[in-house]
């Protein structure tokens, strides 16, 4: 594979580059190549050789042909949440093509429920528009949705609102616009048709959607996407319960599941719970609440309900072991009502204490909150790994990675690393385990531009600590390593997950296939999903 090494192709390139695009939107500084080089946890030391902030889809397509028929490597970025080198550059002189910019909400489709967006879109953006038209995409985005966008999203698979009952950001896709390497668009579903064509309709024969949903950007570059829509709910309810231990809390989990009566249903161990709340003051929590609640009147009923929010404080966390926090939707109260009994009930047959409903309220009051939990509540570094398993695995998982802790205690209590997990439910068949760590260590340029400036200022900053990060690579590539003996899958798989390794033979070389056939030269995101 060839690469630009010399002034003289660097000039070629920008030359017809700025026959496509605004010479603005070119990136030559060495500080901005650091910022897209590096992502949540990972500084590459391949720097990108340029970076490119397109404002079409047809500059996107363009911008591809022409970066690849250089024979140089071109990768996809959204808004950079990834923690698994999704879009580091793993090949020298690789450009970064940014598609923020692409942030058009091109239709609102309310007699057909859908909505068509440019991939550059946030989920925050998006679900304000729809908001104020009474609509929500079923699945609505991560915590991350201020910055990540739908195209990130789709291309890395994302969960979290609205995942236990409509799964992951995938399941709520109709149709895809993907630029490919030879600059083609393709359109996907009933809108590829030749007539009259309209994306209103997923699988009109094999779902070549499907194909570019978790692909981590490595088939083709998503420009436009089309997602379900539904009716914004009449109604919201929220509860929360303690469990004195996981089992307990993993089983109710399970069977809420099972029955769809929660839009959301995640949980916390104590360790983690515990450090949520010390990232930020009830005052401003409670700033949170008065300025929504005369919007948000299906979540709040208004001053009664701020003050019972105020009067727990934060002290409904105290002596918590296993939280479960639960959302419920529905169409009128007795809808939701109904489904809260059942939770109550569910919770009670396993052991499970309510408790007040406090954080599932402010966790939904604002969804989309500033990314200050980017690092921990000193300042530390913060990092997750996740596994996705079905219920009757996740008891088995647990006892492997707390075997492994106790194992590795030295490497852990020498760097100081602590770590606790969380856990959400996606549909009826799946359970989301993320162990997340922290570690004192010095912050990237994501971290300081994505955290609030007056949120930052009060973090301490921790000198360059490469031991424990490195500490915390192994741990993590060992971790990898059990979520893969126990059957789990993964979401942004990136270039960190064991993907390649636990391929079927036939599958992986179908995929080689559809690769060699798209991106011949695997000038598309090399390295992702395995595909060197």
């Amino acid at each position: 594979m060839k690469h630009i090494n010399t002034n003289h192709n660097k000039k070629s390139l920008m030359l017809e580059l700025i026959n496509i695009v605004n010479k603005d939107d070119i990136i030559e500084d060495s500080n901005e190549l650091d910022f897209y080089s590096s992502d949540i946890f990972y500084e590459s030391s391949i720097k990108a050789f340029l970076a490119v902030t397109p404002k079409s889809p047809a500059e996107v397509a363009s911008v591809i042909k022409l970066i690849t028929s250089f024979d140089i490597p071109v990768i996809p970025r959204g808004g950079g949440m990834s923690y698994t080198a999704g879009y580091t550059p793993s090949v020298e002189g690789s450009v970064i093509v940014d598609l923020r910019k692409l942030d058009k909400i091109i239709e609102i489709n309310k007699k057909d429920m859908f909505v068509t967006v440019e991939c550059g879109v946030t989920w925050k953006k998006l679900y304000e528009e729809l908001k104020s038209n009474g609509l929500r995409t079923p699945y609505f985005g991560p915590f991350s949705g201020m910055h990540a966008t739908v195209g990130g999203a789709l291309s890395q698979n994302s969960v979290f609102y609205g995942s236990s009952l409509y799964g992951t950001a995938a399941d709520s896709v109709l149709s895809l616009d993907v630029a490919l390497q030879d600059g083609k668009i393709l359109k996907t579903g009933s809108n590829s048709n030749k007539l009259d064509p309209s994306p209103f309709f997923r699988t009109y024969g094999p779902d070549l959607t499907g194909l570019f949903l978790g692909d981590t950007g490595a088939l083709g570059f998503k420009v436009r996407a089309t997602l379900r829509l539904i009716s914004y709910p009449e109604e919201q309810r929220f509860a929360s319960f303690n469990f004195s231990n996981e089992n307990e809390m993993f089983e109710a989990m399970g069977e809420i599941t099972r029955q769809q009566l929660a839009h959301e249903c995640y949980g916390f161990d104590p360790f983690l719970m515990s450090l949520r709340m010390k990232f930020e003051g009830l005052k401003k929590d409670l700033k949170t609440l008065g300025d929504l609640s005369k919007s948000q009147k299906n979540v709040f009923s208004g001053v009664k309900e701020i003050i019972k929010v105020a009067s727990t404080g934060r002290s409904f966390m105290e002596g918590v072991d296993f939280a479960m926090h639960i959302t419920v939707e529905g169409r009128d109260n007795s809808d939701v009502e109904s489904s809260l009994k059942r939770i109550k009930n569910i919770a009670d047959l396993n052991n499970g204490k309510e408790i007040a409903n406090s954080l599932p309220k402010l966790v939904r009051a604002n969804p989309f909150l500033p990314l200050n939990r980017l690092l921990g509540p000193k300042g530390e570094r913060w990092v997750p790994i996740h596994v996705i398993l079905p219920h009757s695995k996740i008891k088995k998982t647990l006892k492997n990675i707390k075997k492994y802790f106790d194992t590795n205690r030295e490497i852990i209590e020498k760097n100081k690393i602590q770590y606790g997990y969380l856990t959400s439910t996606i549909g009826t068949s799946a359970v989301l385990l993320e162990p997340t760590f922290f570690w004192e260590d010095s912050h990237y340029e994501i971290h300081k531009r994505y955290i609030e400036d007056d949120h930052y200022k009060k973090l301490k900053i921790f000198p360059e600590n490469l031991d424990a990060r490195n500490a915390m690579v192994k741990i993590r590539e060992d971790m990898s390593e059990i979520f893969m003996n126990n059957g789990g899958t993964h979401l942004q798989i990136g270039k960190m997950y064991r993907y390649k390794e636990n391929r079927e033979e036939v599958a992986w070389n179908l995929l080689l296939s559809i690769k060699k056939a798209l991106d011949p030269n695997n000038l598309v995101n090399p390295g992702s999903l395995g595909i060197k």
